[in-house]
């Protein structure tokens, strides 16, 4: 079993007593009881860990002696904010998801070009300026999930692996040569 960290232990005991009391928070001695800490030293490291937890906005101070957890919200990917615009507008060019996605040209594009191909929108040229717009023609409520390009992606992040540690292991034996030669120049 792997170790667990202090400050995890102090994270999941605030999270379990405010859980369950009424008001979702959870005192320094409720922790430091749950924690079953016996000594000063070790209180003393709870409360710095408390505050290092309030600090990186892993819990909240309510009051003096009080904490509760802190709501995260997680932003969403890219790719779920450019499904929602698809589907509200019905028809996006790739500068709208640029702009209102956030998502990189290449990134949009590609992505529009995956929905083509799945028959879930269509490519409309237009005469005007030349640009073109994507419509949505099959609405499937859920997104559509690029495995090809997921398992593009594995197999370049591998490759870079692959990469790092033939670099890794050429330093190692270049590193042995220097080591040899500096103590040979010893001798």
């Amino acid at each position: 079993m792997a170790h667990e960290s202090f400050s995890k232990m102090v994270l999941d005991a605030v999270g379990k007593l405010a859980a369950s009391s009424p008001d979702g928070q959870a005192t320094v001695s409720d922790i430091s009881n749950a924690l079953m800490i016996q000594t000063t030293a070790q209180h003393k490291r709870m409360l710095n860990t408390l505050s290092d937890l309030k600090n990186a906005g892993r819990i909240l101070r309510v009051s003096q002696g009080v904490y509760a957890p802190a709501k995260r919200e997680s932003k969403p990917e890219i790719r779920e904010v450019m499904w929602r615009l698809l589907r509200m507008r019905r028809r996006v060019t790739v500068d709208d998801l640029v702009e209102l996605a956030g998502a990189g040209a290449e990134y949009a594009a590609d992505w529009l070009h995956m929905l083509e191909v799945r028959g879930v929108a269509r490519k409309i040229e237009l005469r005007i300026n030349g640009s073109c717009v994507w419509q949505l023609i099959k609405d499937t409520v859920e997104m559509p999930v690029d495995a090809e390009n997921a398992a593009r992606l594995r197999a370049l992040r591998k490759k870079k692996k692959q990469q790092a540690l033939a670099d890794l292991a050429a330093a190692q034996k270049l590193l042995g040569k220097a080591r040899q030669a500096i103590t040979e120049m010893e001798d």
